[in-house]
């Protein structure tokens, strides 16, 4: 059956945001699947109802209750399903890496503890029923503080919001310490697996569908649908997406944007002006410019804590 979609843009947290976190506890009575996309933020997901599958780069998880998903910037996922998805459930907390620094108090290096345990796609881990639970009541109770009106300027809100968030880290942390993460399955007959982890792995080179398609074996045809099937994707928009997210990244440094262009993959300058002002939503540079302002608030923010 072929999926239904919802087109996902890439929506910075900064611009939604103020606070650089955000906590979601949802219920769907039917659900369109999105498709497959990343954040430049980290993003833990717990899956609790309905869900079929979540593929991660080029590994595909078939979702359990309390499944929980650690999700680093700009990881490619979505879910995937063969038929319509009813009575889903599920929650996330999202996490600018600036919070995240923020919430390992000079004591540990949370991104690096948590990438290094993200290698390979390896970023799943079942949790008991009572460590479930016990996350969703952090989680809801972050939910609620935002909620609140006068948040914005309270102080007290924040700073309580900034201990639920470590205690739900630390019970990560635990996790992952002590238990064996979830195994990825194959997808099919696999070949759409390495279709994928090759062009993960050269997406800034050219590439062409009948060159994949001859290169693995299979017809353009159903190299084209079986794509689609799995990242709700045409192999030509998951290829330009991933090169404008490289981009995106390469802005935190100081590139001139005509050389993050060229190392992204783009022949034409004018070609990456388009594909970034549609994936993103602004011309590249108003977005460094966005990038730096939003870094400097958050400088600030965090000094007067």
């Amino acid at each position: 059956m072929q999926n239904s979609t919802t087109h996902v843009p890439f929506l910075p947290m900064e611009w939604r945001e103020e606070q650089g976190y955000e906590a979601h506890h949802n219920f769907s009575e039917t659900y369109e699947v999105t498709q497959f996309h990343c954040h430049d933020y980290y993003e833990f997901y717990i899956h609790l109802h309905g869900g079929e599958f979540m593929g991660v780069d080029n590994q595909l998880f078939q979702l359990k209750p309390n499944q929980i998903f650690i999700l680093p910037p700009f990881s490619m996922h979505g879910l995937s399903c063969t038929k319509e998805m009813h009575d889903y459930e599920r929650a996330y907390l999202n996490l600018s890496p600036e919070v995240l620094h923020i919430l390992s108090c000079g004591q540990i290096d949370l991104d690096q503890f948590l990438r290094s345990h993200t290698v390979g796609g390896v970023c799943t881990y079942q949790l008991s029923s009572q460590d479930a639970e016990q996350f969703l009541a952090w989680l809801r109770k972050i939910r609620a503080n935002q909620r609140n009106e006068n948040f914005e300027n309270d102080a007290f809100h924040r700073f309580q919001n900034y201990t639920l968030m470590m205690n739900i880290l630390s019970l990560l942390c635990e996790t992952i310490s002590h238990a064996s993460p979830v195994e990825g399955e194959p997808f099919g007959n696999g070949i759409i697996q390495n279709i994928l982890d090759y062009i993960n792995n050269h997406y800034t080179q050219p590439i062409r569908i009948e060159n994949l398609a001859r290169s693995f074996g299979v017809s353009v045809s159903w190299l084209s649908h079986e794509f689609v099937r799995f990242t709700n994707r045409s192999v030509y928009d998951y290829v330009l997406y991933r090169r404008v997210m490289l981009a995106r990244q390469q802005m935190f440094g100081t590139a001139s944007l005509n050389d993050i262009a060229y190392q992204c993959g783009f022949n034409d300058y004018s070609n990456f002006l388009r594909s970034f002002g549609k994936i993103v939503g602004v011309s590249p540079s108003r977005y460094r410019k966005q990038l730096k302002r939003y870094q400097m608030k958050e400088l600030d923010e965090h000094m007067k804590l």
